[in-house]
C-alpha cells in the first residue's frame, strides 16, 4: 500500500510540473501553430538563475524568482516579434527548425555562464518533515508544490476560458483573420501567449528545481510533456492539464513497479495506443476536412 501511494503523490507531482509545461506549449501552439522545441530552455533558464543568485546571496529569493521569470518572458516575446513574426506564410516546418535553433543558442549560452554544475534550490517557507499516508513517508514541501503546480495550472485554465483576455487569445488562435476583422490585435495577443508560455515553463523549472537538483538535464522534462500535450489534445487547455496529470501519475506507477528506464518506452506506448483511437487526444477538437 506505501508503494501505491508513494507512486501516486510522486506521479501527482510530476504530473503537476507537466501541466504547466504542457499548457505554455498548447498556448505556444494555438497562437503560432508551432512546437516550440524551446520549451526545456525555458523551463532550465530561470531555474539556473534562481540557484545561481541565492548560491551567491545577491537578493532575497522572490527577486530572483521574479528575475528568472521576466528573462525568460523577454525571450520568448522577443524570439516571437523578431523571428516567428515574419515566419507568417512559411512552411509548417521552418517555425518548428526556428525553435530548435532557438533552443541550441540558449543551450550554449548556458553551458557559458552556468556550465554543467548542478546547483539546489532551498525555499525557507516551505515546511520541513515528512507525513506518513497509508504507511508511506511524503515529504511536506512536495505536497505544498504539488497543490501550487495544480491550482497554478487550473487557475490559468480558467483564465484563459472565462475571462475576457482568454476569450480573445483562445479567438486570435482559431481563426486570426475573423479575430483581426472584429478589432482584435492578434500580434499582441500571439505576444501576450508566448510570454505566459514561457513563464509557465519557467515556474514548472523552479518548482522541479526545488525538489530535484538544477542541471542542464532539467530541460529534459520538457520532453515529456509532449506526449502529454498529445495525449490531452494539441488546442485544448482543459487537455494540456489531464494529460500533464496523465502522463505523470503513469510515469509513477511505471518507475516504482517496472523501473525508470521503462518510463518513456511505456509513456510513448500508451500515447500511440490513445492516438489509435483518438487521433486528436482525449479533448481535442475534431478536425474535419471536406474534399
Amino acid at each position: 500500500m506505501d508503494r501505491l501511494v508513494t507512486s501516486l503523490v510522486g506521479g501527482l507531482s510530476l504530473g503537476g510540473t507537466l501541466s504547466l509545461v504542457a499548457l505554455g506549449l498548447v498556448l505556444a501552439f494555438r497562437s503560432t501553430h508551432t512546437f516550440n522545441f524551446a520549451h526545456g530552455e525555458f523551463m532550465l533558464i530561470p531555474a539556473f538563475l534562481v540557484a545561481r543568485w541565492q548560491t551567491d546571496q545577491a537578493s532575497p529569493l522572490w527577486v530572483a524568482v521574479l528575475a528568472g521569470l521576466l528573462v525568460v518572458a523577454v525571450i520568448g516575446v522577443v524570439f516571437f516579434r523578431l523571428v516567428l513574426k515574419r515566419l507568417v506564410g512559411a512552411p509548417v516546418f521552418i517555425p518548428v527548425i526556428a525553435t530548435l535553433g532557438l533552443s541550441s543558442i540558449l543551450q550554449g549560452l548556458v553551458a557559458i555562464f552556468f556550465g554543467f554544475n548542478q546547483y539546489s534550490i532551498r525555499v525557507p517557507l516551505l515546511p520541513d518533515g515528512v507525513i506518513e499516508l497509508a504507511g508511506a513517508r511524503i515529504s511536506r514541501a512536495s505536497i505544498v508544490l504539488l497543490v501550487f503546480s495544480l491550482l497554478l495550472a487550473f487557475a490559468v485554465a480558467a483564465g484563459l476560458k472565462f475571462t475576457h483576455v482568454g476569450t480573445m487569445i483562445r479567438a486570435a488562435g482559431q481563426n486570426p483573420l475573423l479575430a483581426s476583422q472584429g478589432g482584435i490585435r492578434v500580434t499582441r495577443l500571439y505576444t501576450v501567449s508566448w510570454a505566459i508560455a514561457a513563464v509557465l515553463a519557467g515556474v514548472a523549472g523552479i518548482t522541479y528545481g526545488i525538489q530535484n537538483v538544477v542541471s542542464p538535464s532539467l530541460s529534459n522534462v520538457a520532453l515529456i510533456a509532449f506526449p502529454a500535450m498529445l495525449l490531452g489534445g494539441l488546442d485544448s487547455i482543459a487537455g494540456a492539464i489531464v494529460g500533464g496529470i496523465g502522463v505523470g501519475v503513469l510515469q509513477g506507477f511505471v518507475t516504482t513497479y517496472a523501473g525508470g528506464q521503462l518510463t518513456d518506452v511505456i509513456t510513448y506506448l500508451a500515447l500511440l495506443v490513445v492516438l489509435l483511437f483518438l487521433p486528436h487526444g482525449i479533448l481535442g477538437m475534431r478536425q474535419v476536412t471536406r474534399l
